[in-house]
C-alpha cells in the first residue's frame, strides 16, 4: 500500500490514532460499524484508535468506496474533539459519510480525488465527507487545525486547483493549501504554491 503516507496522531487524552490503508481481506474491524467490509478495488483506507499504552485497540474501521482508497493524514478538531481524516480516493461511489451541504458531494474526475471525512472520535459514526478535486489527479497529504477549529489541507493536483480569497498565489503551480469551513461546506481561502509546471514538482510529506 501507500506505506510512506500514513500518519499517527494523539488526542488530548493521549489516545493514539492511525490513518493508513490496507490490501488485507481479513483486516480486523473492532468497535465500529462505519465500514466492516472492503468497499471495492484492491485497497481501502483504514482508521484505528488505540489507548495511550497501545495495549488496547479501541476501534478500527475500513474506509473506502467502489475503487481504491487511502487515508494519509488525520487531525483532532480542538473545539469539538471530532476526528478529521484526509487522503485520496478513486471511488466515485460508496465513500462513507453524509455529503449533504459539503463543498464537493460527488467525484470530480480523473484517477484520484482528495477527500476529507469527519468522524466521531470514538468511531461510532461518520459525520460528513467531501471530495476535494479537479479534473486532474488530486491528493490530500496534509491536514492541520488552527486553535479555533478551522481545518487546513495541503496536497498536490495535476488540475486547476481553485484560487479563492488568496493574497498569495503562483499561477500554474501544482501544490495547494486551503483553509476549510469546519463543516466542509466551502473554502475560507485556497491557493497554489511552488513553480509553474505541468505536474506537481514538490512532494509534501
Amino acid at each position: 500500500g501507500d506505506d510512506a503516507r500514513s500518519e499517527i496522531i494523539l488526542d488530548p487524552a493521549g489516545n493514539v490514532f492511525v490513518a493508513s490503508c490496507t490490501q488485507s481481506s481479513n483486516f480486523p474491524v473492532i468497535g465500529s460499524s462505519i465500514q466492516t467490509r472492503f468497499g471495492g478495488g484492491l485497497q481501502d483506507g483504514v482508521i484505528l484508535k488505540f489507548n495511550g499504552s497501545l495495549t488496547s485497540l479501541l476501534f478500527s474501521t475500513l474506509f473506502g468506496g467502489n475503487a481504491d482508497d487511502a487515508c494519509f493524514v488525520a487531525g483532532i478538531n480542538p473545539v469539538d474533539g471530532n476526528l478529521y481524516v484526509g487522503g485520496a480516493t478513486a471511488s466515485s461511489t460508496g465513500l462513507p459519510g453524509d455529503k449533504t451541504g459539503v463543498l464537493n458531494p460527488t467525484y470530480q474526475g480523473s484517477i484520484a480525488d482528495g477527500f476529507v471525512t469527519i468522524l466521531r472520535n470514538n468511531g461510532s459514526a461518520v459525520i460528513k465527507t467531501s471530495y476535494f478535486g479537479t479534473g486532474g489527479i488530486d491528493l490530500v497529504y496534509g491536514l492541520k487545525f488552527d486553535r479555533i477549529g478551522f481545518p487546513y489541507i495541503m496536497g498536490t493536483s495535476t488540475g486547476s486547483w481553485p484560487v479563492i480569497n488568496a493574497v498569495y498565489t503562483n499561477a500554474g503551480s501544482k501544490q495547494f493549501i486551503s483553509k476549510l469551513r469546519p463543516d466542509l461546506s466551502g473554502f475560507i481561502y485556497s491557493t497554489v504554491f511552488g513553480t509553474a509546471s505541468a505536474q506537481p514538482n514538490i512532494s509534501p510529506i
